[in-house]
């Protein structure tokens, strides 16, 4: 009946009273009739997302009941009322955001079909290749992606210890935390590991992509406002937000996104956006002075962690701080830290007390940050869009522990999303002609224009982003890249 309902939403459109066009998915609504589309792109029509309203008053909601649109809109119009701060949220970003998320659906991403005609071969080979490699290592060929037939080899015919492995109702699970504790102990874990990756970048991004594109080679991706519960945006058929990023694999699948003949891709990346704006939510005034005067925050943090000066410190320690830097906003362990940074378990010990000493501040937000999930049932961004916290109460130690860093998580990260939500609506106000916004993967946006007017868009893309929150008491400071390819960005 919902999706019925849904249906019908599309096929007629509803309006209130006061002229304001309902939709239970207002971008939706745009691709299925164009002429509508139009009117709210000239700002001739005003517009209501009812799907997008429910979730901002209720982000942990994912059963929208797609039913009479007057009567939900009433209800949204009163809880909004007596809610400023979420009604403004609504007004100022989520809702100006869907014509801007619309057209860059539209727009879509060139893919080179030839390029990922050759990826594909030459991955389906390293497939094949890494799965006699790993039954070589084995003594026998099985389904390596079988947890039931892997448990065998790896604890049956290897004989690998079971002890702190996970058991499931069909055996010890191979699953990615068991494989890491056993990786020191056989070869053949650290080759499952490297077949696995490449193995699942075939299937769901080297095969797929380019049978997604249209008949101009452009993919055309969903961005997604009430999904995710810090108010990120995400990416659905395809996600392309998900391709990997840090990887040699990862940049080898974005190069395979290409501007067309004549156009380049520019893009504008936020850095370390999180970081300054967990010193604005702390109000750490050291850190704060330290971005604003454009200070290297890891070298200064590993140089007064480790007691040495800043031409002293060394890469390992730089990389050390880099970690715990962003690490310790999502509840870093100290075992989280000694594996990331290659540290003994004592020294990452200590240098996360040593960080906490220095960031004082920074801990102590993130205490009261808990208090207000317990005490009032919701954690919020600095311009109050809102998560409630209902599990950092319950009595199950793993819920309890996974809602207490999602609580600390999301006044971080929502304010990041916040931000960029605002900034993408002037970016796509200051474009010149021959320039259009295609991609936004979280701190990022991706820009395909013509190639004479490449310089003046990256000029506007840092100006927008970099000016974005004059409110707030830090410095934002944007990198800006010119390629033919993602992968070159």
């Amino acid at each position: 009946m919902a999706q019925a309902a849904a249906q019908q939403t599309l096929e007629v459109p509803v309006y209130a009273s006061n002229g304001t066009l309902l939709s239970w998915n207002v971008k939706a609504l745009m691709h299925k009739k164009p002429d509508l589309a139009e009117k709210i792109l000239t700002g001739d029509l005003k517009y209501w997302d009812l799907a997008q309203g429910a979730f901002l008053l209720n982000p942990l909601t994912r059963n929208f009941d797609h039913g009479d649109e007057q009567t939900e809109y009433l209800r949204q119009q009163a809880e909004f009322a007596g809610a400023p701060e979420l009604s403004r949220i609504l007004s100022e970003f989520d809702l100006p955001l869907i014509p801007v998320l619309y057209q860059m659906e539209e727009n879509g991403m060139l893919v080179d079909r030839q390029y990922f005609a050759d990826l594909k071969d030459e991955f389906s080979a390293e497939v094949l290749e890494l799965e006699h490699e790993v039954w070589q290592l084995a003594g026998r060929e099985f389904n390596i992606n079988s947890p039931m037939q892997l448990s065998e080899v790896l604890f049956g015919d290897l004989n690998l210890p079971t002890k702190g492995i996970k058991k499931t109702a069909r055996g010890y699970s191979t699953g990615v935390k068991e494989l890491d504790k056993l990786e020191s102990l056989h070869p053949i874990i650290a080759k499952i590991k490297i077949y696995r990756e490449a193995a699942k970048l075939l299937s769901t991004y080297i095969e797929p992509l380019p049978e997604l594109a249209d008949t101009n080679g452009r993919i055309h991706t969903t961005f997604n406002q009430d999904v995710t519960a810090t108010g990120r945006l995400s990416s659905t058929n395809p996600n392309l937000q998900n391709i990997p990023v840090r990887t040699e694999v990862g940049r080898r699948i974005r190069t395979g996104f290409v501007a067309p003949e004549g156009k380049v891709l520019v893009s504008a990346d936020y850095s370390q956006f999180e970081l300054r704006l967990a010193a604005v939510l702390a109000n750490d005034v050291h850190l704060l002075a330290d971005f604003n005067q454009n200070v290297d925050i890891h070298t200064k943090t590993a140089a007064e962690a480790f007691g040495v000066s800043m031409s002293e410190v060394t890469k390992t320690q730089r990389r050390a701080a880099k970690v715990i830097n962003f690490g310790v906003l999502y509840g870093m362990s100290i075992r989280g830290l000694a594996n990331a940074a290659n540290m003994s378990y004592d020294e990452a010990k200590k240098f996360i007390e040593q960080y906490f000493e220095l960031r004082k501040p920074v801990k102590t937000y993130l205490e009261q940050v808990l208090k207000q999930a317990r005490d009032l049932g919701y954690v919020e961004t600095y311009y109050g869009r809102r998560r409630p916290t209902p599990d950092v109460r319950s009595s199950n130690f793993v819920a309890r522990s996974a809602a207490e860093r999602a609580a600390q998580n999301m006044p971080i990260q929502g304010t990041e999303a916040d931000l960029m939500k605002r900034a993408m609506i002037r970016i796509s106000q200051a474009l010149p002609d021959g320039a259009r916004m295609i991609m936004q993967v979280h701190d990022s946006v991706i820009v395909e224009c013509l190639g004479e007017v490449a310089e003046q868009v990256g000029e506007i893309l840092k100006k927008e982003m970099e000016n974005v929150a004059p409110e707030l008491p830090v410095k934002l400071s944007v990198d800006v890249a010119t390629g033919k390819n993602w992968g070159e960005l």
